[in-house]
């Protein structure tokens, strides 16, 4: 390699405090590892629990887990990708060789590791930088088309998470014909709007408190209420059953308490927001009574970012519709400050401008 010793990365320094530093360019990689050049990278919901002090990180992690790139070097062991390859990536990598990967649940991996969010997830340098190494690369990366156009690669960079995410979210519950109830229309929650379209909802409700919000979910065809007017809403839709299939991408206790109040007996709720409480109150027995179901965890992504990748490229998903703002890198304290005011709908940084 002949790249510069140092590159530019988003630091983290405390809640709040994201600072654009010359860090380290990373030097060496390992046989299945692969040395990507970030073309470009989004900043998550996930980013903001430690921006605003819910989760604990420590000083001088470089952020960002949403991102694609072009391939720079590959380890000897690598046989999916080759330099000058442009590719995606899971936000959460697996090893592949777990008793849980084996069982094909990689988002229960043993051996998980998260972009960009310290010790705790395994120590992964993020790609809110100009370049960042990719362990289990074969297994975790994604070889993109050559042709794919700009605005495809907005969205194939989203693959690597909310998109998935969202799409994981609905389909995993879901059958054909249900009514689906998206409590949060943030990324995620507008990933699983338009996913449980794709997939065949008979009707989508999204629910949130930001006007802004509510117009992109119903532009992306669901009926789009506040929480006051939810239950009500979900009721005349449903022949007062109440929703099939009810995702918290809200990633709230209230959301969840709510959730009760919307879903139907014997219905599910899907629950893709990261919790980090350590107990939560609840109204446990109305979804006792019901018979409700759970489903929650980590993503996926190895199961499900082929498929996605896919209905992106035929035009069946369109996630890049939901960026907002277009910043370069050296712009990443505001990028964040924007974000977490609910100011930006989703943000793309760019290490190139």
């Amino acid at each position: 390699m002949n790249l510069a010793a140092t590159m530019q990365a988003a630091v983290f320094h405390g809640p709040h405090d994201v600072r654009v530093e010359e860090v380290p360019t990373p030097d060496e990689i390992g046989p299945d590892e692969v040395l990507l050049r970030v073309e470009r990278s989004a900043i998550c919901g996930t980013d903001l629990h430690p921006y605003e002090g819910h989760m604990d990180l420590e000083e001088g992690v470089i952020l960002g887990h949403e991102f694609l790139g072009t391939v720079v070097e590959t380890g000897d062991a690598v046989g999916q990708v080759s330099a000058g390859d442009i590719a995606t990536c899971a936000c959460a990598v697996s090893c592949g060789a777990c008793y849980f990967c084996r069982r094909g649940e990689p988002g229960r991996c043993a051996g998980i590791r998260m972009f960009g969010m310290g010790m705790a997830l395994g120590d992964l340098s993020g790609a809110q930088s100009e370049y960042v190494v990719v362990p289990y690369a074969d297994r975790n990366l994604r070889k993109l088309p050559s042709d794919a156009t700009d605005s495809q690669l907005d969205s194939l960079l989203l693959a690597g998470d909310i998109i998935t995410t969202g799409y994981e979210a609905v389909k995993k519950a879901f059958r054909p014909g249900d009514v689906v109830a998206v409590v949060g229309a943030g990324p995620v929650g507008l990933c699983a709007v338009m996913s449980a379209g794709v997939l065949g909802a008979s009707a989508v409700v999204a629910v949130d408190t930001v006007p802004e919000r509510l117009k992109v979910a119903e532009s992306l065809g669901a009926v789009a209420v506040t929480p006051k007017e939810a239950e009500d809403a979900i009721a005349d839709l449903t022949d007062w059953r109440g929703a099939d299939v009810v995702v918290d991408a809200a990633g709230h206790p209230d959301a969840l308490t709510a959730i009760a109040g919307y879903v139907r007996m014997g219905g599910t709720v899907s629950i893709p927001s990261v919790y980090l409480q350590d107990s939560l109150e609840l109204p446990w027995g109305n979804f006792w009574l019901k018979g409700v179901n759970f489903t929650m965890g980590v993503t996926h992504f190895n199961n499900s970012m082929d498929e996605v990748i896919a209905l992106i490229r035929t035009g069946r998903l369109d996630p890049g519709r939901i960026i907002s703002h277009r910043m370069p890198l050296s712009q990443a304290d505001e990028a964040y400050r924007l974000f977490a005011a609910r100011e930006a709908t989703k943000v793309i940084l760019d290490p190139r401008s």
